[in-house]
């Protein structure tokens, strides 16, 4: 098992449906001014959830991280395409260096002075469970705190029609376990006939670990089975609360 050291959240368009979690605003402060205006909202979103998630474990930043987005820079991509299909040459340079699946890992690397290990990875509807396994397996490997940080922004319309994704990026900082922390198991698969995806996480496969926030919030001590995703079988996590 892990210990869960901190929390994060960035939930820039929620309304009170995010109060429970408490404040959960856009704030990405730690860039600095001109490299905020030239980051996409995801590379934002993602800096401000690690951000809250280190200061909640204790305000250290250097450690290795790993970052999951399902889509990515997929406005930046999309501006870049638009671009590209319109013959508006030179591109921008700005959008090819932002338009990368490891823009935020690289922005926040940069942010907080670390050449810690930075991974980004990309598993659609698996990625909070893979990304809480390969944080938990680096952890048990010797690393004395990892970084997760899973987000995603809103996929463009004409891309994307029928899905409306809510921006969102949560992050946590795992550590070895302790009796005195929130502990979490290596997540696994189950056919259970319980496994029905909250209404919440359908779309945007970031916001699958609000479920877990929210039981680590207000859930009583004891064990308790999380679902992290949808799917049959679909992925889960034990929890135990001190």
């Amino acid at each position: 098992m892990v210990a869960v050291l901190g929390r994060g959240l960035c939930l820039p368009q929620a309304g009170a449906e995010a109060e429970r979690f408490g404040d959960c605003s856009l704030d990405a402060s730690l860039l600095p001014p001109l490299t905020r205006r030239r980051t996409s909202l995801a590379t934002r979103m993602a800096v401000s959830a690690a951000d809250r998630a280190c200061r909640d474990a204790g305000g250290g930043r250097d450690m290795p991280a790993v970052f999951v987005s399902a889509i990515g820079e997929m406005q930046v991509t999309d501006r870049l395409c638009q671009a590209i299909a319109g013959g508006a040459f030179p591109l921008s340079p700005t959008l090819f260096h932002n338009s990368v699946h490891n823009t935020a890992a690289g922005y926040w690397s940069i942010a907080v002075d670390t050449r810690q290990p930075m991974q980004a990875m990309a598993a659609l509807a698996d990625g909070f469970a893979l990304g809480l396994t390969e944080a938990a397996c680096q952890v048990a490997a010797g690393a004395q705190q990892v970084l997760l940080v899973c987000y995603d922004e809103a996929m463009p319309d004409h891309l994307l029609p029928d899905y409306t994704w809510q921006p969102c990026a949560l992050a946590l900082v795992l550590g070895a376990p302790g009796d005195d922390r929130p502990r979490l198991a290596m997540p696994y698969r189950d056919t259970a006939a319980d496994a029905r995806a909250p209404a919440f996480a359908v779309h945007n496969p970031a916001v699958q670990g609000l479920a877990l926030l929210e039981q680590i919030q207000d859930g009583p001590p004891g064990r308790h089975r999380v679902q992290l995703g949808p799917g049959n079988p679909a992925w889960f996590t034990e929890l135990v609360l001190p």
